[in-house]
């Protein structure tokens, strides 16, 4: 894509439209290997260069196996053509096994020094921060006040054993990889495939890996002797293995520094080790191989041992950084010491020496910023996605509308239509009239079916005279007009007759008897549930004066003198002009 621009200097739409060119163009908002280390992807390419060669190992994650790596050459970090070549190659070899990133882990064996932090800055609760202002402003924390950004890079290492005169060191190693690195992550970005270059102190991670091959039996006090073409580095322990110091001593083209030993007694004077145990640990095969032996003639009180890594796949013994670095945490470090559980966990040894530049890091959004311009890229997508089915629905709608036969209507037919539609309004006015006119109100069989529900057989009455009226109830200016219906009822009564005469004369009792006629002869005028109607009752008894006492079996119910009473019933139902049943008072449509 075009060349981008530091976000610094665009105004915050500027801003916008970069970033989303980065997310249309990139694959920066899918593939997490752009914000991860070259530690955590899952093809690695490990370089190795110690002054004398340089080796490659291609690590596959997934498998945890090692293989040959792309031969490489000094000539070839050299020169940017042919480091864009190796970069093809890699390519190739990743692609072909189906991955989508690749880390280049350096691993820097062919230089290291160690510089002093400012006496002043002996807190230790302020390392994170000096760790950070080693990355970008180191000149803050240095002694020394010549260094120069452009040409070193420097790392703090802080020293955690208790009685460590300073807080940590720093160590560092030149920039002159810089451009070896900046060709391989610009041809990265070039074809949108995340190159994560990460470069590596050698001897660091040689000494994270210590507690895999010393074993400590004394309670002597250590010094861990690293090997090198062209260095030796001392890593200097008490006898709880924390870590006091580290010296660094340049071979200046001899096979060992012509001062070794005499730095190593004043380093064991001024630390006040007495006969330390020492440990030579050969990192490579052009190596003083000799340097175990002189060391039990020069120091005959101290344990002298050579360490060596085990082999690892293509990895030889005397090369061990690539896998120390993919080495995980050991669950039982802290208990080895203080040091190792400390510096391994915050992954002092794994610091990147030389990561871009931070103004080339400003340059893209952060993985959280290019997820949400993913979000509102999707977001954008539903959104129209929605506008066009809501217009494609609309202009089906249209459609469908069109197409039907009434959208063809002319005005005639219109017209027509609704007059039409006036005489069947007229029409279905006139059927609803004479509908309501002939609604069962007061059937004769109804009626009939009543009195023989109210009065059943053998119930000791004797039903005598029966009447049955019906009259308006009418209101003047009223559309409907209400009714009353009255039955008036004569007969005579035994003794057992009279409890149910008296429940009859009751609202309750009146009201079941009528339910119970609606539900059996489907007359709903006899349901007195709505409210527009009312139902009243009223029974009364007298003696019959010509009732004569006789035997049970000369009794006939059809003779009036074998009844002790007589009664008279009068039940009145009262429809209201806003009943369903009340009567039209207009005249028929």
């Amino acid at each position: 894509m075009d060349t981008l621009e530091h976000p610094a200097t665009l105004n915050p739409f500027q801003q916008f439209r970069q970033a989303c060119a980065l997310l249309s163009e990139t694959s920066r908002a899918v593939l997490p290997a752009w914000y991860q280390d070259a530690l955590e992807l899952d093809f690695q390419l490990h370089i190795r260069i110690d002054g004398q060669s340089v080796r490659t190992f291609f690590h596959n994650r997934a498998t945890k196996e090692w293989s040959a790596g792309i031969p490489l050459t000094e000539e070839v970090i050299g020169n940017e053509e042919l480091t864009l070549a190796f970069a093809v190659q890699l390519l190739k070899q990743v692609k072909e096994l189906k991955g989508t990133s690749v880390g280049v882990v350096l691993h820097i064996a062919d230089e290291f020094a160690t510089a002093e932090l400012k006496p002043e800055l002996d807190n230790p609760g302020a390392l994170a921060e000096l760790r950070e202002k080693a990355y970008y402003s180191p000149a803050e924390i240095l002694d020394d006040s010549s260094v120069s950004q452009s040409q070193a890079s420097w790392r703090v290492m802080p020293y955690p054993a208790e009685a460590s005169e300073a807080i940590g060191t720093t160590v560092t190693i030149s920039t002159r990889l810089n451009p070896f690195i900046c060709a391989l992550r610009i041809f990265g970005e070039s074809r949108n495939f995340p190159i994560v270059v990460q470069s590596l102190s050698a001897p660091l991670i040689a000494i994270m890996g210590l507690p895999s091959i010393i074993r400590k039996e004394s309670e002597n006090p250590y010094v861990a002797i690293l090997q090198y073409p062209w260095f030796t580095a001392m890593a200097f322990f008490n006898k709880h293995s924390d870590l006091r110091l580290i010296r660094t001593l340049q071979h200046r083209g001899m096979r060992r520094a012509s001062n070794f030993r005499h730095a190593l007694a004043t380093t064991n004077a001024s630390l006040e080790f007495v006969d330390p145990d020492l440990y030579v640990v050969p990192l490579a095969p052009e190596v003083d191989n000799n340097m175990a032996e002189d060391l039990r003639k020069s120091f005959p009180q101290s344990f002298v041992d050579t360490a060596s890594f085990p082999a690892c796949g293509a990895i030889p013994e005397n090369l061990p950084e690539p896998d120390i670095s993919l080495s995980e945490h050991p669950d039982n470090i802290d208990e080895l010491s203080h040091t190792f559980g400390v510096l391994t966990a915050e992954k002092w040894f794994l610091q990147d020496f030389l990561p871009p530049a931070k103004a080339t890091v400003e340059l893209f959004p952060n993985r959280n910023e290019m997820r949400l311009l993913r979000f509102l890229k999707l977001a954008r997508v539903a959104v129209f996605g929605i506008a066009v089915l809501g217009v494609a629905w609309l202009a089906f709608s249209v459609f469908t509308v069109i197409r039907r036969p009434e959208w063809a209507f002319n005005e005639s037919e219109a017209m027509a239509v609704k007059q039409r539609l006036v005489n069947l309004t007229q029409e279905r006015q006139r059927l609803d009239y004479w509908n309501t006119m002939l609604e069962d109100r007061s059937k004769a069989w109804s009626s009939m079916e009543a009195m023989a529900r109210l009065f059943p057989a053998k119930s000791g009455l004797l039903l005598k005279n029966f009447g049955h009226t019906v009259r308006p109830d009418s209101a003047p200016g009223q559309a409907k007009v209400g009714f009353v219906k009255e039955w008036t009822i004569t007969g005579m009564a035994r003794d057992e007759a009279l409890s149910y005469l008296n429940a009859l004369n009751t609202r309750e009792g009146i009201s079941a008897h009528f339910a119970e006629i609606s539900k059996v002869t489907g007359n709903s005028a006899y349901d007195p549930a709505p409210t527009t109607r009312t139902l009243v009752v009223n029974v009364k008894t007298q003696e019959n004066a010509s009732f004569r006492q006789m035997p049970l079996e000369e009794i006939l119910d059809s003779d009036e003198a074998t009844y002790p009473y007589a009664f008279s019933l009068v039940i009145t139902q009262r429809f209201e002009s806003a009943d369903p049943l009340a009567i039209n008072a207009s005249l028929a449509p």
